[in-house]
């Protein structure tokens, strides 16, 4: 049922895996599911990922890419037995099954792997949907992966990261595709302590109102967050289609319940110190305003807004660095 929906999607051809590349990709990201008890394997972390379909081969074996929290950029298969091994930037795997519920959701568990991975388990949720621009079939997931993330493989070492901050967006949001606006924020964070921001640069991608007022759209941007000695951490958010923008449009002209959920990744050339060490890793931040109201002395963009924003996932660093 779900090889067959996949093959529907993407118009019944099957399209083989790129030649000389690994056969599947993820796109990470993480919301942790509630009241379901995970088995012990290491630290448990929230899990997400925005997985693109790219083929399905004759056999049944389907072929996906993207990013996702903890592998950062990966590719994956999924067999028709519904086992499946994803690849992490860095060569570590994460093996396990999937469970279709419907045609369109089930549940994934995770039951170990190589390196870092090695003895993770977990398990998360999926939601099979079509790109609303490509039409390519997209999987969306989120749970909560428990390993070591302190634990050494290959030429890496994976550290725990949070953060937590916020702060103003001083010309608004863009209303038009292509349109971009500045952001800043303070806050703290693991090894950048106290941090402020530079560059901080959101671009719209897509943007959308439902006839209920519903507001969805997509992003995506970069920003540099500046440790407590001066140290820069540079991140690229929302690569991949994983910026995802909510909210609910109130018949005064303002947007209320706003939220932004991005995955950010480390940008190594832009980043210094004992960042410049960064090889890899993700965390999935989401970002909240309360309002935005949509009557502006600029056109196309609306009110500045505040908002604020908390994250979670892991940064990778070469081996013995950190």
């Amino acid at each position: 049922m779900f090889v067959s929906l996949i093959r529907r999607l993407t118009g019944g051809r099957p399209r083989p895996a790129r030649p000389g590349t690994s056969p599947l990709r993820f796109v990470p990201g993480f919301d942790a599911l509630d009241d379901r008890a995970l088995p012990s394997g290491g630290t448990a972390l929230p899990l997400h990922e925005t997985l693109t379909v790219v083929g399905v081969d004759p056999t049944g074996v389907v072929h996906y890419e993207g990013e996702a929290s903890h592998l950062g950029h990966v590719t994956a298969v999924l067999n028709p037995d519904n086992s499946f091994v994803k690849t992490a930037a860095n060569g570590d795997t994460l093996v396990g099954s999937v469970t279709h519920v419907t045609a369109t959701t089930g549940t994934i568990a995770y039951t170990g792997g190589t390196g870092r991975f090695q003895g993770a388990t977990g398990q998360s949720a999926y939601v099979l949907s079509a790109d609303p621009k490509t039409g390519a079939p997209t999987v969306d997931i989120n749970g909560t992966l428990s390993y070591s993330p302190g634990a050494q493989g290959g030429e890496s070492t994976v550290v725990p990261f949070k953060i937590t901050g916020g702060g103003p967006a001083p010309a608004g949001l863009p209303l038009f595709p292509g349109g971009s606006g500045p952001h800043s924020a303070t806050g703290t964070a693991t090894m950048l302590g106290n941090y402020t921001s530079e560059n901080g640069t959101f671009v719209l991608d897509s943007l959308a109102i439902s006839p209920t007022g519903a507001v969805s759209g997509t992003f995506h941007g970069s920003i540099t967050f500046v440790a407590a000695n001066g140290d820069k951490l540079a991140m690229v958010y929302g690569a991949g289609g994983t910026g995802v923008l909510t909210g609910q449009l109130t018949p005064e002209g303002t947007v209320v319940n706003v939220r932004f959920d991005a995955i950010f990744t480390p940008d190594a050339a832009h980043s210094t110190g004992r960042f410049a060490d960064v090889t890899g890793g993700s965390f999935r931040m989401i970002a909240q305003a309360d309002s935005i109201s949509l009557a502006s002395t600029v056109p196309g963009y609306t009110a500045p807004f505040n908002y604020t924003w908390s994250g979670e996932g892991t940064l990778e660093f070469a081996k013995g660095k950190k």
